[in-house]
């Protein structure tokens, strides 16, 4: 498989919705000059095809939260508020989050070897840490080889069969192998389903309602998931250990931006964790590598973090939250453009509603 890789706010004021978008608004306070500009964004991204849906949160308020477009390519589906997306590599900042969670409760040390965890790897007898696969620098790449296996044995095996660049031990390297070997720990020292321990430790603590997760449930039916440009194999939509740590999370824009108030908030993750989560590990071409995320800067709106994911058959999604304003962007969509057809609409909107900001 081929490699896949948001001050002014006022009175709630909503403009009126652009003709024959299926759409939904709902938040609670936000400026009527931002929210007709952000409407206006979301209507010229849904004229070009563009279905999913925007929020936006200022200080832990939800003042932005719009659906728009159809679930399927026929057409037939309006998204809806509780139509799920898959966000692709947002999974690998929950499961860094997850994994700074299950630090905290004392079950795993993030200076631990791997060795420790998965003994019986031949990967882990190089001396990778915890922190070396959460900040992509164990060495291990993208093999996808995870994809093929529902049980956690099969994808060790395959992950230890696939390449290793020795070259690239200490330096980022952007790992899906490394996020699904996180996984397998995570569940080892949970004691539970991948799944199980990211609702019982962070999701539901964080009251979040529209989840799902990559092969528990049905990705195949609009009326839950939006569906992707291209259609998958059966194979693929399966639980395996190639999506459930690194790409399987399905959500919503609203959820998702709330997920990330929690973290920051203190509801989900002690201070220092958060900070931990977020610290620099290694300057790239965008920015600082962190857990899970990047650390970037807008000439005009400063640092913010940003997570996200971008599959080949069209599921996008960011999440980017600015320091300075304290504002959350959560963009989710399944469709596209397509790799080599232009800009991801997560990138268009989140760019367009960022400029917006900057003017207020």
């Amino acid at each position: 498989m081929p490699k896949r890789l948001l001050a002014l706010f006022a009175v709630l004021a909503f403009a009126a919705p652009g003709p024959g978008f299926p759409q939904s608004v709902a938040a609670e306070t936000a400026g009527p000059t931002l929210t007709a500009k952000v409407d206006a964004i979301v209507d010229e991204a849904t004229e070009r095809g563009f279905a999913g849906g925007v929020a936006i949160m200022k200080d832990g308020a939800l003042i932005y939260d719009r659906v728009a477009g159809y679930s399927d390519n026929a057409k037939t589906a309006p998204v809806t508020e509780e139509t799920l997306f898959h966000v692709a590599s947002i999974t690998k900042y929950l499961t860094a989050a997850l994994v700074m969670k299950a630090a905290e409760e004392d079950l795993l040390s993030l200076d631990a070897p791997v060795s420790d965890y998965l003994p019986e790897m031949a990967f882990a007898k190089r001396g990778a840490t915890i922190s070396d696969l959460l900040a992509h620098r164990s060495g291990l790449g993208s093999s996808y080889a995870a994809e093929k296996h529902a049980d956690a044995a099969g994808a060790i095996a395959a992950i230890d069969a696939a390449p290793f660049d020795e070259s690239k031990v200490g330096q980022f390297k952007y790992s899906n192998d490394g996020y699904d070997l996180l996984a397998i720990i995570l569940e080892r020292v949970c004691k539970k389903p991948y799944e199980d321990a990211a609702r019982n430790l962070l999701l539901e603590p964080a009251r979040l309602s529209g989840t799902g997760f990559w092969g528990e449930t049905n990705t195949s039916d609009p009326r839950r998931v939006g569906q992707p440009l291209e259609v998958l194999p059966e194979t693929l939509r399966a639980r395996n250990y190639g999506m459930i740590g690194s790409a399987g999370y399905l959500t919503t824009a609203r959820d998702l931006a709330r997920l990330e108030a929690a973290l920051a908030d203190g509801e989900t993750l002690s201070a220092a964790s958060y900070e931990a989560l977020h610290a620099p590990r290694g300057e790239i071409s965008i920015g600082s590598a962190t857990y899970g995320a990047f650390l970037m800067r807008n000439e005009a709106l400063g640092p913010y973090y940003s997570a996200r994911g971008f599959e080949d058959w069209g599921d996008n999604a960011i999440l980017n939250h600015y320091l300075d304003s304290n504002v959350i962007i959560a963009v989710v969509t399944s469709k596209g453009p397509a790799e080599g057809e232009g800009k991801p609409f997560r990138d268009t909107i989140s760019k367009a509603i960022e400029d917006e900001l900057a003017a207020q």
